[in-house]
């Protein structure tokens, strides 16, 4: 005799196959599409409940003769409410054979493009495809068998890209990784990571933050890279044409992100500012509304100033640090060049061969490379 129901806390009709745009007020987001029902570890999946309180017209498949669960993989009764079934992992919940599950890999087996829309995932997600050009995706470890072209790729831990990552014009590529990247290539794209980023091949007209070294196995060039520890190129840094390439060793890169926000709003404050003086300057503060303008926004830049004075402050303290900093070249550098190790600065201005910079007394040296320099990382 029927005299349960099982009330679902997820849709258990969802089907990746078929999306619809979602999207506020009539309004149609062709970007969000919902791709995957998200569960974190504790979250109510379903509920037993009696059959009186389903309300009209309980769905039959979901009518129960006896009190328990289709569980399946990765859920869990909850011991202390034993009427509610809960995810056991991160992951995306779904029915498998009959069965309410939790699968902690999500795998998207095309590209990320308008059939998906931007993902958004609590688990580990591997890309069968590419991350299309205005398109983003978001996960824990994160492997995508394509490129990224024009993309963004988010993981919290570690990011691998099997067939590199490409901006252009109007394409703004950035991938972020909470851990180590590794990719083929970086073309005009920004690359973030907090620990070691490896290059198989090359990193060109790209900025670069690695909280820890940075290897690019050939050549780099018409770009900056900033790593906290040493940097490896191996064949070419630079090129003939003599084309801008900027090497910071030494600070934290998230850290010299932030400064680089700071300034740049400060020179936005600093330009209202100015015209803001020029009109209401003479006036005591509290005349106008513009005169309160100008003196909020001369308050908030005095705070801007003592927080880009704190940062630079800490990052100060790193100084001892950067003794151990190396950019190492075991093929080429060109002129055009420039490296900074903390303070002390050093331009290029010819042609070296297997060399290793480093910090001697404040000042930047470049020394014949030997076998025992390369201990980096590669």
């Amino acid at each position: 005799m029927v005299q349960y129901y099982l009330r679902h806390y997820f849709n258990p009709d969802f089907d990746h196959l078929h999306l619809k745009p979602g999207g506020e007020n009539g309004s149609s987001d062709v970007y969000s599409l919902g791709y995957v029902q998200n569960a974190i570890d504790g979250q109510v999946l379903a509920e037993i409940i009696p059959l009186e309180d389903a309300g009209p017209d309980p769905d039959p498949r979901f009518m129960l003769d006896k009190h328990k669960f289709p569980a399946g993989p990765n859920t869990r009764v909850d011991p202390q409410y034993p009427n509610y079934l809960l995810a056991a992992a991160n992951g995306y919940v779904f029915y498998l054979d009959g069965k309410i599950t939790v699968k902690c890999l999500l795998n998207v087996r095309q590209d990320i493009s308008f059939q998906t829309g931007n993902i958004f995932f609590v688990g580990d997600m591997a890309i069968h495809g590419s991350v299309r050009a205005g398109f983003s995706v978001q996960a824990n470890n994160v492997r995508i068998m394509g490129m990224v072209e024009g993309g963004v790729v988010r993981a919290r831990r570690n990011l691998m890209i099997d067939g590199g990552v490409r901006g252009g014009a109007g394409q703004h590529s950035l991938v972020d990784a909470g851990g180590k990247l590794l990719s083929p290539f970086l073309e005009k794209v920004e690359a973030r990571a907090r620990d070691n980023i490896v290059i198989e091949k090359s990193c060109l007209y790209s900025t670069v933050y690695a909280g820890a070294s940075i290897v690019v196995r050939e050549l780099a060039y018409g770009g900056i890279i900033n790593a906290y520890g040493s940097v490896y190129v191996g064949k070419q840094l630079g090129n003939k044409a003599g084309i801008p390439t900027k090497v910071y060793l030494g600070y934290d890169p998230l850290s010299i992100r932030q400064l680089e926000k700071i300034d740049s709003i400060i020179a936005q404050q600093s330009q209202t500012i100015t015209h803001l003086n020029a009109v209401a300057g003479h006036l005591p503060p509290e005349t106008n509304e513009t005169s309160r303008k100008l003196e909020a926004l001369r308050a908030q830049r005095q705070q801007l100033i003592k927080r880009r004075n704190d940062l630079w402050a800490r990052l100060s303290l790193d100084e001892n640090y950067m003794h151990n900093c190396r950019l190492l070249v075991p093929g080429r550098i060109y002129p055009g060049v420039e490296l900074s190790i903390g303070r002390a600065f050093l331009t290029i201005d010819s042609i070296y061969d297997k060399v290793v910079c480093r910090l001697v007394d404040n000042e930047i040296i470049i020394e014949h490379l030997q076998h025992s320099h390369l201990g980096a990382p590669q």
